[in-house]
């Protein structure tokens, strides 16, 4: 009897250990083969993505990993992107193939707002998984060239996973070519005004430490488009286009 009770009171003792343990980054391979697979240039194959197992095996192991047991700041950054990404993507599969836009599949944008993406055991809205966890905690604008809204005016998700041995060089990628993107953010030279994404509006305050949007964009522009650019007297935003960024 009083062995019974040494081992439940060991089992119940603090001493057991905290309930996760510090861990290395997770393998993100299984995301990185599917967006090869079904990323085709700007616009993303849905229907594959519909079909494909890997997503849901994907977001089994994003709902059992407990991003705080990340021991790497860079890992941990790189979790959260790739789990807002690929939980952007299931919920589009979701309402597949009805879905045209992420605008109007339920009202109010509540497609960000809705509280069922499970991540480490916990709900969270794509919503909160932006702005109250990677945008105040990583404090690094380059997130916004990195994360997908399933929308033609995002920067197009790209077909590689993120990972922590290689996210500097991955978000210099990506914000150098949301930069440079025409479409998205037209800058010409001789034009006195410029155009650009409404995300840079929206999320202005993320660029304040850099001397604004403007200022930021400088840094990643090409010549002759950063020349455009300090050279334009106004600066303007493009209206954004909500439609789905489906083949």
């Amino acid at each position: 009897m009083s062995t019974i009770l040494a081992l439940a009171i060991a089992l119940l003792s603090p001493a057991a250990g905290p309930a996760s343990q510090p861990t290395d980054a997770i393998d993100h391979a299984p995301w990185d083969a599917l967006l090869k697979k079904y990323v085709k240039g700007e616009k993303v194959d849905y229907a594959g993505f519909a079909a494909d197992p890997g997503l849901k095996a994907y977001l089994a192991t994003i709902e059992k990993t407990d991003p705080a047991s990340i021991k790497d700041a860079k890992d941990r950054l790189a979790f959260w992107i790739n789990a807002y990404n690929a939980h952007t993507v299931a919920a589009v599969v979701a309402h597949w193939p009805g879905i045209t836009s992420v605008s109007n599949v339920y009202p109010d944008f509540a497609f960000f707002k809705n509280k069922d993406k499970v991540i480490g055991g916990e709900k969270y809205a794509l919503n909160d998984v932006e702005n109250e966890i990677i945008r105040p905690r990583f404090k690094d604008p380059r997130i916004h060239a990195a994360l997908n809204c399933a929308s033609i005016s995002c920067p197009p998700l790209v077909d590689f996973a993120f990972t922590g041995a290689q996210l500097d060089a991955q978000l210099d990628q990506v914000m150098r070519a949301f930069a440079n993107d025409a479409q998205r953010n037209e800058i010409e030279p001789g034009k006195d005004t410029v155009r650009l994404s409404e995300i840079f509006k929206w999320y202005a305050a993320d660029f304040e430490s850099a001397g604004g949007p403007k200022a930021y964009l400088l840094k990643y522009l090409e010549a002759d488009r950063k020349a455009a650019l300090e050279k334009a007297k106004t600066v303007d935003f493009k209206p954004y286009d909500w439609n789905l960024n489906k083949i």
